[in-house]
């Protein structure tokens, strides 16, 4: 029994990348332990990760909860609606105790090793009525995302005193400042889903020359023309791309399991600036695009600091309305050192060693 212990993973139900990068872990965990995956999250997160460890399979539990609220966005656009924000903040805490009841009720007869939350309020909450191991993993925490777009002192307050019960928070790069949050740390650095070098050999040769435009599985946007370009252009679910060329327009299904190679087969990724996409490219060393979104901290301080390194451009939400590839190529050469690419590595061996486990 002692090496068939649960890892319970309560992962973000807030788009996509939190998922993603959870599913790094668990993969590699699964390969070499013995080790069963209890694994939190919304219908929507863990559809997409019962494909992706479909061959581990009675080793991975499922559970469809919401985990998280995140952001929420107004109609067809990526800007924060603050009053519908607070709202389902509200309700969602009113709902903390009911989910983490039923949490305990499945999990105290399971030999759970550690809980490990990114960045689930639920789950460190689990963890804590368990009384195992409680590690988060994150690159920023919610108070300082609800703190810039200015919400309630009480929500926020709220959120920082669940956080304070970790026993270890893993810090990835990029990590925003924490205030008033002394919990033990570990820094690593950027990890990704394993890329499959023969599979993207196969996407390159099926498609040809490609970009890759991806605002989030959580967006909506009407539309985005793209001008200049005469090659593939994928994308994923929730934008709708026209052309005025001769460029073929690719939508990946949303249960489409390994996005991340066609990421990697492409030449330019154009991307809001969030953590799992960002990785994903710089680990596979592409041009990366990222798009400015007024009043949302993550985003402001991942950009501003990927173009100080030189790794990384940007663009206005407003300029998606038209995209001319010969300007973005323009910018691309003109700010991206590549040498400066190489020194990324996947880290996810790193957080192992951290989890202890």
């Amino acid at each position: 029994m002692e090496n068939q212990r649960w890892i319970a993973f309560y992962v973000s139900s807030h788009g996509f990348g939190h998922m993603t990068r959870c599913l790094a872990i668990m993969e590699e965990l699964l390969e070499t332990t013995d080790h069963t995956i209890y694994l939190a999250s919304g219908a929507y997160q863990n559809s997409f990760a019962r494909v992706y460890l479909a061959r581990f399979g009675d080793r991975v539990t499922y559970k469809d909860i919401r985990t998280e609220v995140g952001l929420v966005n107004q109609p067809n656009s990526l800007q924060v609606d603050i009053p519908r924000l607070e709202q389902e903040l509200t309700d969602f805490m009113a709902s903390w105790d009911t989910v983490i009841a039923e949490e305990i009720a499945f999990l105290q007869t399971k030999p759970v090793a550690c809980v490990i939350s990114d960045i689930s309020i639920i789950g460190i909450l689990v963890g804590e009525k368990l009384g195992v191991r409680n590690i988060g993993i994150a690159n920023f925490t919610w108070c300082e995302q609800y703190e810039h777009l200015g919400l309630s002192e009480t929500l926020i307050a709220r959120f920082r005193e669940v956080y304070a019960k970790l026993d270890l928070l893993i810090e990835y790069d990029l990590m925003l400042p924490t205030h008033d949050l002394d919990v033990p740390r570990k820094q690593i650095g950027f990890l990704a889903r394993k890329f499959d070098p023969d599979r993207i050999a196969a996407i390159k040769n099926q498609y040809g020359p490609s970009i890759f435009i991806t605002c989030g599985k959580s967006a909506d946007l009407n539309n985005i023309q793209v001008d200049n370009y005469t090659g593939t252009i994928f994308t994923t679910s929730g934008i709708n791309i026209t052309v005025n060329t001769n460029a073929k327009v690719v939508q990946l299904p949303v249960e489409t399991f390994d996005t991340h190679n066609y990421l990697a087969a492409s030449d330019i990724i154009i991307a809001k600036a969030g953590w799992g996409t960002i990785s994903e490219a710089l680990l596979s060393k592409r041009n990366l695009v990222l798009i400015e979104r007024e009043g949302v901290l993550e985003d402001t301080e991942n950009i501003e600091e990927l173009k100080r390194r030189g790794v990384a451009v940007s663009i206005k939400e407003t300029d998606l309305a038209r995209i001319d590839l010969h300007a973005i190529k323009e910018l691309i050469a003109d700010n991206i050192v590549r040498e400066n690419l190489d020194a990324y590595q996947d880290a996810v061996g790193d957080i192992i060693r951290a989890l202890k486990i």
